[in-house]
């Protein structure tokens, strides 16, 4: 009996569809995405995914890894992103480019009392620190000038304030951000050109996924909530201003 009825109480149970998970990656770049235990705000970043995501009908995952890995994760797994990331000539076929976060500019900051430096070829002889992976290091690299590397975003501005290091390559945003934190007076003295942020996903995420991803972003910057979020962060100190 049991069995025959099985039919039928399949044609009255609701159908319970899963909601889509969107698994993403970053790393601790304060104030895009301010890492584990940060006890408050997420990131601006992070909460443009969020709700770009809710509005997808999307359940999000993030995970906070070292930077490189970050970007390896969305570069192999078909259902990965990862955010914040730099939309760069050399990125461009490796991702499908979801949602712009935020503009942004990379910069190479000194102290208050540098001079301006006429074009960034005129640091070959300077200390340059850079976050491994960044596009501030492929920047570096693509102009050919030497630096080294930290893991941790906020180690360039550590450097400078110890005197070990002349100049700290990183987008404008997060140079503000940090230095605003210590009281410490940063100057930008060369441009090293453009690095607009993205949630990035895999080459082959999942078309129907990737449209209502898009549309939400597209729909969050139609309403204006992309420039609130940055100013509850921020304040009125935008990027790419000086």
């Amino acid at each position: 009996m049991l069995i025959r009825l099985l039919p039928l109480l399949l044609l009255f149970t609701p159908s319970v569809q899963a909601q889509a998970l969107l698994q993403a990656y970053s790393l601790q770049y304060p104030p895009l995405h301010m890492g584990n235990g940060a006890g408050q705000k997420p990131g601006i970043a992070d909460e443009l995914v969020q709700r770009a995501a809710s509005l997808a009908g999307m359940k999000v995952e993030i995970s906070t890894l070292p930077w490189r890995r970050a970007q390896l994760m969305a570069s192999q797994h078909r259902n990965a992103c990862v955010f914040p990331l730099s939309r760069l000539p050399a990125r461009e076929k490796q991702y499908q480019w979801v949602g712009l976060i935020l503009p942004g500019q990379l910069r190479l900051y000194g102290w208050a009392g540098n001079t301006r430096l006429a074009s960034p070829q005129a640091a070959a002889d300077a200390r340059i620190t850079v976050l491994a992976g960044s596009s501030a290091e492929i920047r570096l690299q693509q102009l050919r000038l030497p630096y080294s590397t930290t893991n941790v975003v906020n180690d360039g501005l550590r450097l400078l304030q110890l005197g070990q290091a002349d100049y700290w390559a990183v987008h404008d945003v997060v140079a503000r951000y940090e230095a605003r934190l210590v009281g410490f007076p940063l100057k930008a003295v060369a441009t090293l050109g453009e690095a607009d942020s993205w949630l990035a996903c895999h080459r082959d995420y999942p078309k129907v996924a990737l449209q209502a991803l898009q549309q939400a972003f597209s729909r969050l910057n139609a309403q204006g909530e992309v420039e609130q979020i940055v100013q509850n962060y921020l304040g009125h100190d935008t990027p790419g201003t000086d």
